[in-house]
This record gives structure tokens, sequence and C-alpha cells, in this order.
């Protein structure tokens, strides 16, 4: 099984102890990262906000800087006020192949009142931004809420009110592929694969939902394990996912989503984080019926001339499915929809 070097980090920072005092005991992560290429010297502001006070317990900085890394410097966090928190200084963590520095982390302890903060780096020309990010710098940060205190030192009843839970992912999607319903056009996309008459293999080892029952608008979270028995490695690699009502009588386009190489022999688990539309988003002309889904697509290779050739089938087992159960059409109602939250 292989796992980059983002996840590992990741899935390490999510067994960091809560503190004390917290209104919620459950650790919360906001993160960039992602698996596309790395490049260093961002040209955006990497915004992070918070709907209430909170409880840092670690900032990570990404500094892959091509693989060399980057001795460890400070992060401060600047609210939208002006009011500046920290610098704090960090320590070195190592990537998974043991480059150096790759990370900066700092585990300050530090309580922030609500609103949008921009995170500063003191070396923003290793700091690691790409697409995925935006442009962004590539940050993670885990936090807890905790309750808002007045001058007197007291919780305050206007933070209590506004406090609300900031959702949260299954610690295995940390990092995951995150796929919507838009149609892809392959002609728009960056191509540029292997044409020889070697090809990759893509067989599918695992199938697992992690949603047994969502809300329209709510995320599918499924984790795939697949395994290259090809010849070559999969590199400008696509997943598409659809549901399937458990009747047969109902579809919804899932989507595609690019997805990591995929090298010769390496078998690796891809987390994938579907979305899907309420019932009244209609953003797409996708139809969310109200009903039980099974899943299955293909793994892709987007080809020179930008079109896509079939590298293996997916398939969820006919034994587990997805119940749509709320913000969704209800089958040979015309129009009628169930439960939207809100409503």
């Amino acid at each position: 099984m292989h796992i980059s070097y983002q996840t590992c980090l990741l899935l390490m920072m999510l067994m960091i102890p809560l503190g004390v005092g917290a209104v919620s005991s459950q650790e919360q992560i906001w993160t960039n990262e992602n698996t596309d290429k790395l490049f260093n010297t961002p040209d955006k502001p990497t915004l992070v906000t918070f709907n209430s006070c909170v409880k840092i317990l670690s900032i990570t900085t990404n500094h892959w800087n091509y693989g060399k890394g980057d001795n460890p410097g400070k992060i401060s966090l600047f609210h939208e006020d002006g009011t500046q928190y920290g610098p704090w200084g960090t320590f070195g963590k190592n990537g998974t192949k043991n480059e150096q520095n790759v990370y900066w982390v700092s585990n300050p302890g530090d309580e922030l009142k609500p609103g949008t903060y921009s995170v500063a780096d003191s070396n923003p020309t290793t700091w690691a931004y790409n697409d995925g990010s935006d442009n962004r710098g590539i940050v993670t940060v885990a936090f807890e809420p905790v309750a808002c205190l007045n001058e007197s030192g007291n919780v305050s009843l206007e933070s209590q009110e506004t406090i609300t839970p900031i959702p949260t992912i299954p610690e295995e999607m940390v990092g995951g592929i995150t796929i919507t319903a838009g149609d892809l056009d392959p002609a728009t996309l960056k191509g540029g694969a292997n044409t020889t008459e070697t090809v990759p293999v893509i067989e599918q080892v695992a199938f697992r939902p992690l949603s047994s029952s969502i809300h329209g608008g709510d995320p599918a979270y499924v984790m795939i394990r697949v395994k290259n028995t090809g010849e070559r490695a999969l590199e400008d690699g696509y997943v598409t996912i659809r549901f399937i009502s458990k009747d047969g009588k109902y579809s919804y386009k899932g989507g595609t989503a690019h997805i990591p190489t995929i090298n010769v022999g390496e078998e690796r688990d891809v987390p994938l984080i579907i979305k899907t539309e309420g019932a009244g988003e209609k953003k797409t002309g996708n139809t969310l019926y109200c009903s039980e889904y099974l899943l299955d697509g293909s793994i892709n290779e987007l080809m020179e001339g930008g079109y896509f050739e079939k590298r293996g089938e997916l398939s969820m087992s006919r034994e587990k499915f997805i119940d749509i159960n709320g913000c969704c059409q209800e089958p040979y109602s015309g129009t009628s929809v169930r439960g939207c939250r809100g409503e």
C-alpha cells in the first residue's frame, strides 16, 4: 500500500491530544494539502476562516522545495483586523523518503478569536504551492473550538451562541480526492501520456464505502484500493464514479477527478470524496432521487489528443449501498423534495 507523504503527516497530526477546556472534544483539521505537483513561492495569500474561538493545536507549512526541504523558520497568523498571533518557532519533519525538513511544524496552543486569518511563513521562497491549493501556500491547521472569554475572563454568551460545529471528514479521507458532478471535457486537459504498446492495467483490490447514509448536498466517502498489474506506470490517470439505484431505475453522475501516479506493481489506497448536489441545486442537470445506490466507475488514462482510454473497472459490492435519504427528489413525485436542511 502506498500513502503519500502529505497523507502520512496529516494522519500523524490527527493523534495530537486535545487541550483542556474545549467546547468540542473532537479535533478538527483545515488543510489545502493535495497530491498535485509542488512548486515554490506562492503568489496568493493563504486564508483560513474560523467560525468560533479556537485553540490552535498545531500548524504545519509545506517546504517540499523539490525534495531539498528547508531549515525550520517561523509561522504567524494575522487576523483580518490586524491582530498578530505568533511568530511561533517550528521544528522540522522529514518526508516519507527521509527528505529533510519537508514540513515546518509548530504546536502553539494559543486561542484565537473568530474570523479570517492570513498565514505568514518566514521563508516564502521555499513554501510550497500548486494548482490544487489555488497558488496559495500549503498549510495544515489542527484545532479545536473553545469557549470565547470576555474581558472579565468569563464565557461570553454571545460567543456561545455563535459557536457552530465545523464539518470534519473521516481520518482515512484526509488528503482525499474530491469528485464533483460537473462534466469533464478531456480536450481541455493537459495530456501527453505514453502511447506505446505497453499499457497500465489497473485492477480493483477493494471498494469500501465509509458512508452508508447521506443527505443530498453532503459528500459520500469511499476508499478504493487498486493495483497496477500492467507494464508501465499510470501517470495521467482519472477516476470516474457514478451512482446506480438498487433497482436500476435511477442513476446519478458522481463525476471525474485526477488521481496520483500508480507505478508498475504498486498497490495503493485512493480516498474519494464524492460531492453530491441537493435536490434543489440543479447545477449540472443531475437529478438526485431518494433511493439506495450502488457505486461503480472506471480508471482511465488521458492520452495524447485529449481522449480517455479505460484502464480498469470499479464496482462496489452488491451487498453494500449508500442510502440517499434527505434533500432528494421523491421517486414518481414530479418535483416533490424530501428533507432539505433549514426548511
